[in-house]
């Protein structure tokens, strides 16, 4: 998009912090549809990144916020679907 004086607006580039915010969500919103193998493959892979200081119990961290995704999305699934049959 241009301004006024027809320069492109400029948006400063995102940060590595908010791109793996992205794709954590990403990840967090289709986590059901991902292979067994893939699932186990991304709890692993989050105890062992290079750079990055170990979070204490990260799995189990991860699979209460999978858990309590899911749970949410149920309770909206059936919130949704008891105003459809209203």
């Amino acid at each position: 998009m241009a301004s006024a004086d027809n320069r492109p607006s400029e948006r400063a580039r995102p940060t590595d912090d908010e791109i793996l915010q992205q794709l954590g969500a990403a990840v967090l919103l289709c986590w059901d549809e991902l292979p067994f193998e893939a699932q186990g493959q991304i709890l692993t892979q989050a105890n062992d990144i290079i750079g990055l200081t170990p979070i204490p119990g990260a799995r189990n961290e991860i699979v209460g916020l999978l858990s309590r995704h899911a749970r949410a999305r149920a309770q909206a699934g059936i919130g949704a679907i008891a105003k459809a049959a209203e």
